[in-house]
C-alpha cells in the first residue's frame, strides 16, 4: 500500500516457467545476480509442483540466502485442489481422515458435495451459488424460530437423478440433529419435474433402505421449492405423489421459513 513497487509481477505465458523464465522473475526481484541461477532452480521447481500436483497455492516463505552462498526453501506451504483429488491416487496412503466428519465421508464415497453444519435444516440445492444462498435464507429464517440453523451445504449440481437424490436425502436424514430438509431448486438443464420425479423414486427407494440406519422413519418433514424449467409439471408430479412427508412452497424465502418453523417444531 505504502511502496508498491517492492511488489513485482511478473506474465507467464501458455509455455509456463522455464529456466528462462524463471531467471527473469529472479530479476525482476532484485535477487543477487551471483545466486540467480540457484534461485531460479526453486522457481522453476515450484512451477512443476503446482502443475504437477493441481495445487492452487505453492509458496515459499522465507527462501534464504546461507553465509555459504547455498540457497533453500527455509519453508513453504501447499493447498491441493480437492477437485482434482481423482487424478491422484498416489496420495491416498497419505490421506489422514481422523479430522474428517463421518458423514462427509459417506458423501464423498458416494460423490457429494457435502459439508456438514451445525444445525438443525437439512438442505440440498442444484448449484454452489443457490446452495450458499439458501443457507444464508435458512440461517435468517431461523432466527425467527429460536435460532434454528442450516444443518449442512448439499450441492447435487446440475443433475438430480433419482439415486442421487436419494443418497442425498439419506446422507442428510441420517444425521441426527437433522429435524427438517429444505430442498431448493431451480430448473435449468435439469427440469423441475426431472427433479420432482427425482425426489419421488429416491422417496421410494427410501423406503426401500428401511433397515438401515435412520430410515425406518423418515418422519422428518421435506419442505420442497421448485422454480425454473418445467416447474410447474414437477409441482404437479409431488402434489399427485402426495407423500406426507413432502411440503411444497412457492418461493425460497417461503420454503426457508417454513423448513426453520418445521425444524423448531419437530
Amino acid at each position: 500500500r505504502t511502496r508498491p513497487e517492492a511488489v513485482v509481477r511478473t506474465p507467464v505465458g501458455p509455455g509456463g516457467v522455464d529456466h528462462g523464465a524463471a531467471l527473469a522473475i529472479c530479476r525482476a526481484a532484485g535477487l543477487p545476480e551471483e545466486v540467480r541461477d540457484c534461485a531460479a532452480q526453486v522457481v522453476t521447481r515450484l512451477w512443476q509442483v503446482a502443475v504437477g500436483e493441481d495445487a492452487t497455492l505453492v509458496e515459499v516463505n522465507p527462501l534464504v540466502r546461507t553465509a555459504d552462498g547455498r540457497i533453500i526453501a527455509l519453508d513453504g506451504k501447499v493447498t491441493l485442489d480437492g477437485n482434482a483429488a481423482f487424478r491422484h491416487p498416489e496420495r491416498t496412503p497419505f490421506t489422514d481422515g481422523a479430522d474428517t466428519d463421518e458423514r462427509e465421508r459417506m458423501a464423498k464415497a458416494k460423490g457429494l458435495n457435502y459439508v456438514r453444519l451445525d444445525g438443525e435444516v437439512g438442505v440440498i440445492g442444484n448449484g454452489a451459488g443457490l446452495v450458499m444462498s439458501t443457507l444464508d435464507v435458512v440461517a435468517h429464517a431461523g432466527g425467527a424460530h429460536g435460532g434454528v440453523r442450516p444443518a449442512n451445504f448439499l450441492d447435487i449440481g446440475g443433475g438430480a437423478s433419482a439415486e442421487v437424490m436419494a443418497d442425498g436425502l439419506e446422507i442428510i436424514l441420517g444425521d441426527p440433529s437433522v429435524r427438517s430438509v429444505l430442498v431448493n431448486v431451480f430448473g435449468g438443464i435439469t427440469a423441475c419435474d426431472a427433479v420432482a420425479n427425482g425426489i419421488v423414486r429416491a422417496l421410494d427407494m427410501l423406503e426401500g433402505r428401511s433397515g438401515d440406519e435412520g430410515f425406518d422413519q423418515l418422519g422428518k418433514p421435506l419442505v420442497v421449492r421448485l422454480d425454473g424449467n418445467n416447474a410447474e409439471l414437477g409441482r404437479e408430479i409431488l402434489t399427485r405423489r402426495a407423500h406426507p412427508a413432502v411440503q411444497q412452497a412457492d418461493t425460497m424465502d417461503g420454503a426457508a421459513a417454513r423448513a426453520a418453523e418445521l425444524a423448531a417444531a419437530n
